[in-house]
């Protein structure tokens, strides 16, 4: 019974919201840019002198970065080829919530980070640059002060404390304080509606495209069901991307069928952060890519090689700049969303949590590392050859420490060939499965001009150390 009021009471409020144009949809041939608000640029230098608690030299304070200083680089982020942005929460956090994801007032914007009316312009000037908005949303828990600790009403809202120690129970995932912050009760049915009713508020007020759905796991697959039917029977087409941090397919596909659109992937990032470090073996990366097959629809799943929770790629391991452009490049040849995160294209550096935050090193644009160009080229192409038609994917052959991959959409073919040893290494690339080659066949690398000449379809290369290889008809 308490699902079914749930529901009704949001499908009576949603007549009600204030009306606005069904925002541009997010697609699997969408490239997406992931920024921390308070790392990336600050535009309102004398506004940040108003704040006590701003300090660049502290890794877990306020830095000064604001949506005003987002509007100043969308020129930037539209030159780099980016289609939508993902900012990191803009609701109001308690002190030192730089993050977003101590809330304190889930109906107002963060006062370091700017206005309702910033958020909206900052929209406005993305959507005249055809570049799309996610915000992270984050439904949850509470700041770890919030007012609500002391409401008479909504202290009633929260699980009794406890700490999460078996990460393999459902039950204390979903009920367990996740480091030590208050954790909403949704077998509550008003917690479920105030989270619903606000999220319906954002969507109204900002005109965004999209949520990233934060801590999902955290929360009952029987309020994402209902959230994903308030939210798309207002607008169908809202792309919701939801954190599920699991290797477990059985476990992701789970909240497709909840009716989240996509998935931040674990597991192929797990997988491609094995393979592309020191040591490591394209098995691991084979073995992920096996598991995408049971999923229904990994194309709408987001993928990525650095994140604000992990370590930095490029400061892993011996060979950072090699593991990065390696990495970049599957992740930008491979069918699905993928998930670039600020910084990386400026080869920023970054250990675990928080120096995976640092501010975005904008001096590094008087001298663009190669690494720059590298993202840029990949995403001009990648966007190329999406843009024919549903891209397919294939392994044409690998071992150990090498493989060869293709893909296609419509006419277009994009072959990527990888050494993932610190060496030179003999790679016998097999075409047997590209349709439309006659040999023999000269072929392309489209990122520097470089021409290879295939006499059979079975071919042995001399790959270079830490090589990867991009090669068109």
């Amino acid at each position: 019974m308490r699902k079914i009021a749930v529901l009704l009471a949001v499908l009576v409020f949603i007549p009600i919201l204030s009306s606005c144009s069904s925002p541009d949809p997010i697609t699997p041939n969408d490239n997406i840019y992931f920024l921390l608000v308070d790392r990336f640029s600050n535009g309102e230098t004398e506004t940040t002198d108003a704040f006590w608690d701003i300090n660049p030299n502290a890794p877990k304070a306020y830095h000064g970065g604001d949506l005003q200083g987002v509007i100043k680089k969308l020129d930037y982020l539209q030159d780099l080829g980016i289609t939508a942005i993902w900012l990191s929460p803009l609701a109001d956090n308690e002190t030192g919530g730089y993050h977003g994801y101590w809330i304190e007032d889930f109906y107002k914007v963060e006062e370091h980070f700017g206005t309702m009316e910033d958020l909206q312009s900052l929209v406005k000037e993305a959507h005249a640059r055809n570049i799309k908005v996610i915000l992270d949303h984050v439904v949850n828990h509470t700041g770890y002060n919030s007012p609500w600790l002391k409401d008479e009403e909504k202290s009633q809202w929260y699980n009794p404390r406890a700490d999460i120690i078996n990460w393999s129970d459902p039950i204390q995932l979903e009920t367990g304080w996740l480091a030590g912050l208050p954790d909403l009760d949704f077998s509550n049915p008003d917690v479920q509606s105030f989270m619903i009713e606000n999220t319906l508020w954002w969507i109204d007020e900002t005109g965004v495209d999209g949520f990233r759905l934060d801590t999902m796991r955290h929360v009952p697959h029987e309020f994402w069901k209902n959230f994903s039917i308030a939210i798309k029977s207002k607008y169908p087409d809202f792309y919701l991307i939801g954190e599920v941090w699991s290797n477990d397919v059985k476990q992701l596909e789970s909240y497709h069928q909840d009716g989240i659109d996509g998935l931040t992937n674990y597991s192929l990032y797990e997988g491609l952060r094995q393979a592309f470090s020191d040591g490591g073996e394209s098995y691991t990366l084979i073995q992920a890519l096996r598991k995408e097959d049971r999923l229904s629809k990994p194309d709408w799943n987001g993928l990525f090689i650095d994140n604000h929770d992990n370590a930095r790629m490029i400061s892993v391991g011996s060979n950072g700049q090699a593991h990065v452009k390696q990495s970049l490049a599957f992740l930008y040849t491979y069918p699905t969303i993928p998930i670039l995160y600020y910084g990386t294209e400026l080869g920023l550096e970054g250990g675990s949590d928080p120096d995976n935050r640092r501010d975005m090193p904008w001096d590094r644009m008087d001298q663009p590392p190669a690494i720059y160009q590298w993202t840029k080229d990949l995403i001009r192409l990648r966007q190329s050859i999406v843009s024919e038609g549903d891209p397919g994917y294939r392994i044409l052959s690998y071992d150990r420490y090498a493989f060869a991959s293709i893909l296609e959409a419509g006419n277009e073919k994009l072959i990527s060939i990888y050494n993932l040893l610190n060496k030179e290494k003999q790679f016998e690339v097999d075409l047997r499965a590209v349709s439309g080659l006659s040999f023999p066949v000269t072929l392309t690398n489209p990122m520097n001009g470089e021409s290879y000449t295939f006499d059979t379809p079975l071919q042995t290369l001399t790959l270079p150390p830490k090589a990867v290889i991009l090669l068109q008809p």
